[in-house]
């Protein structure tokens, strides 16, 4: 038996990660008291590129993908001019969460005009 499922459905369900990651990024200093400093970032970084271009993903629009995009450019900014190490609030005192906040959540809205996809039943293109 193999649990092999269509890109597509691949697709939906990393679209609905980046939900939940907007989510708590539009939590700002409180996703940083709520993951840690280090999770703040590496939970993202699991999800997207730290480098490069996003990867294009057929279940987001190009609305959704734009938004997505201004959520990684913040974050990889922050992440570039933060010290590695650090403490929470550290990172807090630098005021990345708080700048990162309000993009996380427009993004967040982008994407729940159409809402969360199906995670086991491939839904049409341009759903």
């Amino acid at each position: 038996m193999t649990d092999d499922i269509s890109l597509r459905l691949l697709d939906q369900r990393i679209r609905n990660r980046f939900i939940e990651l907007f989510d708590v990024l539009s939590e700002g200093d409180e996703a940083v008291r709520h993951l840690g400093w280090a999770e703040y970032f590496n939970w993202f970084f699991d999800w997207f590129p730290d480098e490069g271009p996003m990867q294009h993903l057929s279940a987001m629009t190009d609305r959704e993908t734009e938004a997505a995009e201004s959520v990684l450019a913040a974050m990889r900014d922050a992440y570039n001019a933060t010290p590695r190490f650090m403490t929470d609030d550290g990172l807090i005192s630098t005021g990345w969460p708080k700048r990162i906040q309000p993009i996380a959540k427009q993004a967040a809205d982008v994407f729940l005009v159409r809402g969360r996809f199906d995670e086991d039943i491939a839904e049409p293109d341009n759903a």
